[in-house]
């Protein structure tokens, strides 16, 4: 048996949009004066066999504006693969919202192994561009709720089983859907890396702790749906992550100037683009509907077979 060593991370994240309530995570980024009036872009295409492509364009105000940013409108975005014959389509934007979706009676397969390019054209002829691998993910075998050991088995927790793809640089999140709303906020969210073990077997991987101790704070409650999702993220996603976790948590006051947290974007005007482009395979675990019977302690969530 090893020590499972997973590297849980929460974050903050950059992207706000739209599928069952919320699509990705949400970020709150410090912008600089100097990073005003750039591109932001939300973008990902999965396996899913409908709605698995989705680009949000939008330009950055200053942090004291409250008003929403403003979406780009019209511009031409385009999502090619890497097969011999490239698969090519164009995505058409919902309205003057700046999000820009499957074009209706179209469909898009996303195939493990190959690698995606998004090209976005604005009307003003700006280009970005981004690429990003799809990695195949493994089948999430297992979902539970059962009483945590990090509190002493006084809160509940979300847990997984899973085998890890063998061979090391595969990357991993886990969204958690509670009655078809995503936890998209910063403490409980998680990604890993595959560093410390790779080729095993995970057994009972607690992925979210519902830490609230007050009845109406409490975000698992009885009869409520639970569903999760593994996704495989590439380095580039994990590397996204990573920098935004440090970004959130660098504001002592004997911090450093966070850096600038890394992407995959790029503009042909050379400018900063804020956001990023991101592949994902998905697997879909079983689905719980919380009852006492949910409630039972684990005797060790952190142990894995060889």
């Amino acid at each position: 048996m090893k020590q499972l060593k997973f590297i849980k991370i929460t974050i903050l994240t950059l992207l706000l949009s739209s599928f069952l309530l919320s699509c990705e995570d949400v970020v709150d980024v410090d912008i600089n004066p100097v990073d005003l009036d750039l591109i932001t872009v939300e973008a990902y295409i999965n396996t899913r066999s409908v709605n698995n492509i989705y680009v949000k364009l939008e330009k950055s105000l200053p942090v004291d504006v409250a008003n929403a940013n403003p979406a780009i409108n019209d511009a031409l975005v385009q999502i090619s693969d890497d097969a011999p014959t490239p698969h090519t389509i164009t995505l058409q934007e919902d309205g003057q919202t700046g999000m820009y979706w499957i074009p209706q009676n179209e469909t898009y397969t996303a195939v493990p192994g190959r690698t995606y390019k998004l090209s976005i054209t604005t009307t003003d002829g700006t280009v970005i561009t981004a690429e990003d691998y799809l990695a195949e993910v493994e089948n999430l075998d297992e979902v539970k709720v059962n009483l945590s050991p990090r509190g002493d088995y006084e809160y509940l927790g979300v847990f997984i089983n899973s085998q890890e793809t063998p061979g090391l640089g595969n990357y991993y999140k886990w969204n958690i859907y509670i009655n078809n709303r995503l936890l998209y906020e910063s403490d409980k969210l998680a990604f890993a890396s595959d560093e410390l073990v790779d080729g095993n077997y995970i057994y009972d991987f607690e992925i979210f702790t519902d830490w609230y101790e007050d009845e109406e704070d409490k975000i698992l409650l009885p009869g409520d749906t639970i569903r999760v999702e593994q996704l495989s993220i590439s380095r580039t996603s994990y590397d996204f992550y990573l920098g935004m976790m440090n970004q959130a948590f660098s504001g002592g006051p004997f911090s450093v100037p966070p850096a600038n947290v890394p992407n995959n974007l790029s503009a042909s005007d050379g400018k900063r683009v804020l956001g990023l482009f991101s592949a994902r395979d998905i697997s879909v675990g079983n689905i719980i509907i919380l009852d006492d019977d949910n409630y039972t302690p684990l005797a060790s969530n952190y142990n894995l077979n060889q």
